[in-house]
């Protein structure tokens, strides 16, 4: 249900995830026209095309520690390596000094930890951080802020969706080209492709920088196929807009980053809209597709 703002004439959503995250995720809109643009965006699944974590065993072991995972000797620490320290006020984050290619693997089905108490648990939990789906004002469409001061390390989102071949993202991109109305948010990374047109979260409704403040970590779980998980490189602050680079910038992504000057036409590639000082000019286009 959409409430009006008593302060503005923007109207609230309150969560717009429907409970399915620990945290809300909050939606403000000016008018109903941005509303249905929204809902163009959240088509129903085909829900034989989805695969997720609970879809597929586990297929690492894990851990049989008494203490939930304290000590050093934890199996999976031994095993795979030990990823998140305690930060700012206790909290648990990424240890960043990590290489951004490296696979984090968290304790999973098979280990004995208490879910709710092991410190090997963050991205698993969801969303912890209240954030907020809004309108941008410079053409960049919806966009994603924090309501709360994040920190450097913090663990944001999971970037959602349907788990596609290369064969189905060039077929929907080809879609997208002859679709006016149409958007393509697949997220082209080594291991796999994301699309979260038909189902997916907050994160689709992250955009481009090329100065982010957030770099996606592939995060292995419950499932063979690995989360697309959002850390935060430096900290941020209350009412900032949510950014990644398009192009990854590291070794999971299968984008070129190109750029082309002064090219708007050239299939699939647009103007960069960032406004960083370092900006690039053209936004990150998987040139395989």
């Amino acid at each position: 249900m959409s409430v009006k703002s008593a302060l503005s004439n923007e109207f609230i959503v309150d969560d717009i995830s429907n409970g399915l995250e620990p945290s809300p995720v909050c939606l403000v809109y000016n008018d109903d026209k941005e509303l249905e643009e929204l809902r163009v965006h959240q088509k129903p699944s085909h829900g034989n095309e989805i695969v997720t974590n609970e879809e597929s065993s586990s297929y690492y072991d894990g851990c049989d520690c008494a203490d939930n995972c304290i000590s050093e000797d934890c199996g999976c620490k031994s095993t795979h390596g030990y990823f998140y320290t305690s930060q700012h006020s206790n909290q648990r984050g990424l240890n960043l000094n990590f290489p951004v290619s490296t696979s984090i693997f968290e304790c999973n089905l098979s280990c004995t930890c208490t879910t709710t108490v092991c410190p090997n648990r963050i991205v698993q939990h969801g969303i912890n951080i209240p954030l907020q789906v809004f309108k941008t004002r410079d053409g960049r469409g919806w966009g994603l802020r924090t309501l709360q001061k994040i920190y450097k390390g913090m663990f944001v989102c999971e970037y959602a969706g349907e788990i596609i071949k290369t064969e189905e993202a060039k077929r929907r991109w080809e879609e997208m080209n002859n679709n006016a109305i149409a958007r393509n948010y697949v997220l082209c990374l080594k291991e796999h492709n994301i699309d979260p047109i038909h189902i997916g979260n907050a994160g689709r409704y992250i955009n481009h920088s090329c100065a982010p403040n957030l770099q996606i970590y592939l995060v292995r779980i419950n499932s063979l196929i690995p989360v697309a998980a959002f850390f935060a490189v430096r900290d941020i602050e209350i009412g900032e807009e949510l950014t990644f680079d398009y192009s990854g910038a590291d070794d999971h992504c299968g984008q070129s980053g190109a750029m082309i000057d002064g090219i708007e036409d050239k299939k699939g590639m647009k103007k960069c809209l960032c406004g960083s000082e370092i900006c690039k000019g053209m936004l990150p286009f998987d040139q395989s597709l």
